[in-house]
């Protein structure tokens, strides 16, 4: 365990499942706090001083409130919050997982937490915080009614997929975009905009690069798609 790993944010609704997890951290030398969705983790982490914040979010993505992609995108958009490193775990997750800033890996989230707990363990042993902490940030990922409804209608890998493309596209956009890429192109027009486009499912990204938002203004899903989750 790299010494400078001791105290872990621990975000996760369901309670059994904080528990175990809290547990397996534990073992590992670490101090655990808690919180049961992302709304409850930010307000906590805005409250805290930086010498109290924690070394390593630990972030379920689906929860009620504010789940963890929208709580890992305001993390990247606070200028006193994005050098937290996270750690992220679901069941939709695939192995395929695209590099975001701040985010130190990823673990399949399994139907019962033993099954994640040697996992877990063994990637805490690994992590050394600091390592991958970026002192750029993303641009404001924000999502219209429409789109947002659409995206909770989606089967969950899909939408887990689709969720990170467009944070991924919001650290690209504050930096040097791709000069060809098979999800990501810049579309001709005044204001600029993007099109993101992961397993046929299409989304249109107005760019303000004024206020360094990106907002998703229109999605087209593929007939059949909603009808299969």
């Amino acid at each position: 365990m790299p010494h400078s790993l001791r105290h872990l944010l621990l975000v996760e609704d369901d309670a059994s499942w904080r528990g175990r997890l809290a547990d397996a951290a534990r073992a590992e030398g670490l101090a655990v706090t808690h919180a049961s969705d992302g709304m409850e983790a930010l307000d906590w982490l805005r409250t805290r001083p930086r010498a109290g914040h924690p070394d390593l979010i630990l972030l379920d993505l689906l929860m009620p409130r504010m789940d963890g992609w929208e709580l890992y995108g305001r993390l990247r958009t606070d200028a006193r919050l994005r050098h937290l490193n996270v750690l992220m775990f679901s069941e939709a997750l695939h192995g395929q997982e695209l590099p975001l800033g701040g985010v130190v890996g990823y673990l399949r989230k399994p139907h019962t937490p033993e099954a994640m707990l040697s996992a877990l363990r063994a990637r805490l042993r690994q992590l050394s915080p600091g390592a991958t902490r970026e002192p750029g940030g993303a641009y404001a990922l924000r999502l219209d009614e429409g789109v947002s409804l659409a995206l909770r209608m989606l089967p969950a890998a899909r939408a887990h997929g689709l969720r990170m493309h467009l944070l991924h596209a919001a650290e690209l956009v504050g930096t040097e975009l791709p000069m060809a890429s098979t999800w990501l192109m810049a579309l001709p027009g005044v204001p600029p905009a993007l099109l993101v486009t992961v397993d046929g499912v299409r989304v249109v990204l107005d760019v303000d690069d004024e206020a360094r938002t990106l907002t998703a203004s229109t999605i087209d899903v593929p007939p059949g798609v909603l009808e299969r989750s």
